[in-house]
């Protein structure tokens, strides 16, 4: 089974690798659901972390409508 951590921050990132995740989903913003994080967080989390980063794409909070 593979463990897959929804981070949402530098350090919640390295406390999921430590914690034994074999892959994480940064984001940021989980009070709406998740949006895409920063460019700057997702350099230094990438740079700092062994397992595979996964990056959740969701530009605004809110919901989807369909027209």
């Amino acid at each position: 089974m593979i463990l897959e951590i929804c981070a949402n921050s530098y350090q919640s990132a390295m406390n999921a690798q430590k914690a034994g995740a074999h892959r994480i989903e940064l984001c940021t913003e989980l009070s709406v659901g998740g949006i895409t994080p920063s460019f700057g967080l997702l350099k230094k989390v990438m740079a700092a972390l062994t397992i595979p980063v996964h990056v959740l794409i969701r530009p605004r909070s809110g919901n989807f409508h369909v027209f």
